[in-house]
Formats: C-alpha cells, sequence, structure tokens
C-alpha cells in the first residue's frame, strides 16, 4: 500500500488543493482482511466475556472501603445496624359464642279415625257339575258287578230248577272264566315315553308274562295329525295295547297316587280311562 501526492496531467487544480491516491497490492489486502477478522473475533469476546460478567453480577461495583478510627462513632454504628427484634404483640383470642340448642316443639298429633273395613264376605262355593274320575270309577264298577252278580243268580236258578245251561249260557260262563283267568295271570308292563313334539312322539311298552318268564319291548310312533292333542294321540294307542290283553278289568299301578288302582278297559269306560291316564302322565 502505498500513499502518495500526485497531479494529474491535464486538470486544473486550484492553489492549496491537493489528491491523495491509495493503492492497494493483492497480497497485501489479503493480509488486511486477515487482520481485521482477527480483531473482529477479539472485540466479539471480550463484549462476551464482559457481558456473561454483567449477568452473573460481577459488573456491579461495590462500594470503597472506609475504615473509621474513631471508636465513638463505631460503636454507635454497630448499634444502627443491630436490628431490633420486635415480639409480635399476641392477639387476644375472642371467645366463641355458644348457643344454646333450641328445644324443637313436638307438633300436635291429630287422631284421625280410620274406618273399620267391612268383613270380606267370602264367595259362594260354585258347585261344579264335572263328573268325578273316582265316581265314575266306582259307577262302572257297580255295573259291572251287578252284571256279574245277575249271571250268577241266573246259573244258580236253572241250576236248582235241575234243567241244564243253554249253549249261550256255556259260552257266556266260558268267556267270564278266560277273563277270570288272565285277570289272575296276568301281562304286565311299563309305558315309557321316549319322545315327544309338537304333533309326533314315541313310546315303548316293555311287557312281560310271569308264568312265561317271557319278555318283550315294543316301540310305537305316533301321530297326531295337523293340529291334533300328541298327548291325547299318545293314551289313546296306549289304551289299544292294553285292550290286546285285557277286555275288562285290570290293575294299574300309580305312582302319582302311590297306591294300585283297578281300573276298567271296556269300551264304555274309555272316557274315565282317558281322563285318569292323561292325568298320569301329566298331560292335565
Amino acid at each position: 500500500m502505498k500513499f502518495y501526492f500526485e497531479q494529474p496531467d491535464g486538470e486544473w487544480v486550484e492553489q492549496g488543493e491537493a489528491h491523495l491516491h491509495i493503492r492497494f497490492r493483492p497480497r497485501n489486502l489479503l493480509g488486511i482482511l486477515i487482520a481485521l477478522l482477527v480483531h473482529g473475533f477479539l472485540l466479539y469476546l471480550i463484549l462476551t466475556h464482559h457481558t456473561e460478567k454483567i449477568k452473573n453480577g460481577g459488573g456491579q461495583e461495590q462500594p470503597p472501603m472506609v475504615l473509621i478510627l474513631d471508636q465513638k462513632t463505631m460503636a454507635k454504628i454497630a448499634q444502627e445496624a443491630e436490628p431490633k427484634k420486635t415480639q409480635p404483640k399476641p392477639s387476644p383470642k375472642t371467645p366463641k359464642a355458644i348457643t344454646p340448642p333450641r328445644k324443637s316443639t313436638p307438633s300436635p298429633i291429630i287422631a284421625r279415625e280410620t274406618p273399620t273395613p267391612s268383613p270380606v264376605q267370602p264367595p259362594p262355593s260354585v258347585t261344579t257339575n264335572e263328573p268325578d274320575m273316582t265316581s265314575m270309577l266306582a259307577a262302572a264298577r257297580q255295573r259291572r258287578q251287578a252284571v256279574e252278580d245277575k249271571a250268577r243268580q241266573e246259573n244258580e236258578a236253572a241250576a236248582q230248577s235241575g234243567r241244564g245251561m243253554s249253549p249261550q249260557e256255556v259260552a257266556e260262563a266260558n268267556v267270564r272264566r278266560s277273563m277270570q283267568r288272565a285277570n289272575t295271570e296276568g301281562t304286565g308292563g311299563v309305558f315309557q315315553i321316549l319322545r315327544k313334539g309338537t304333533r309326533e312322539a314315541t313310546f315303548a311298552f316293555n311287557g312281560w308274562k310271569p308264568n312265561a318268564n317271557n319278555r318283550w319291548r315294543q316301540v310305537v310312533e305316533v301321530d297326531a295329525g295337523l293340529g291334533g292333542d300328541v298327548n291325547l294321540a299318545i293314551v289313546r294307542r296306549m289304551i289299544q295295547i292294553i285292550r290286546t290283553y285285557y277286555t275288562g278289568d285290570f290293575n294299574w299301578e300309580s305312582r302319582r297316587l302311590g297306591r294300585t288302582v283297578s281300573m276298567s278297559a271296556r269300551p264304555e269306560d274309555t272316557a274315565a280311562l282317558e281322563d285318569f291316564m292323561m292325568r298320569e302322565f301329566d298331560f292335565r
């Protein structure tokens, strides 16, 4: 870098006027830039360090230290520097006002007269004219007993008169003896319902003959038809099986009643037998 004064040619220069010309060389310009950057970086570090001191309280100026040699003055300053400990005055406690509990006056009880309910009269008993099953069985038994008594009386009268029996009377006597023998020897059995739907059902009859030591199982399917009563269809099919072995009286061991009941398989006693078996199998 060079500094020099020159007067250019062809230019008019007033008296006392001078022109300053500065020339830089490229290699000197690079050095100047580096020096400026270094100085700028140092200035940045100094300013940053100074601001951190100010933030941390290091930059606060402390007051100058003054040394006083006078003892009286020092004692006075020490007395002023000691803080006076003032004890807080306790606030007086105001006593709480105790209010006595108020006695609640009971409200007067007004006695109300409750009307006495009129006695409920029991409903009149309605007598139903429906025939009782036991009465129906008793009536059938009485009719049967009357027929047997009449036949016995006729036989006795014929024997007493000394005349012989007609062929029809002999046939009736044989039928009565065969029925009595069948009731004595008897065919036993147990009905068991295997399946029951709304229309169709299946039950089994496990039969046996005590003297012949013969046992068998008969499975029966029942179809009540469209809109029919499947329970009644089961009972009627069971009655048909009973009538294949019994045409008159037979004994029925009732678990519902807990005893053995004498029933009739005669056609005129069908209604009473159906009602009994419907109740026996809990169909009603």
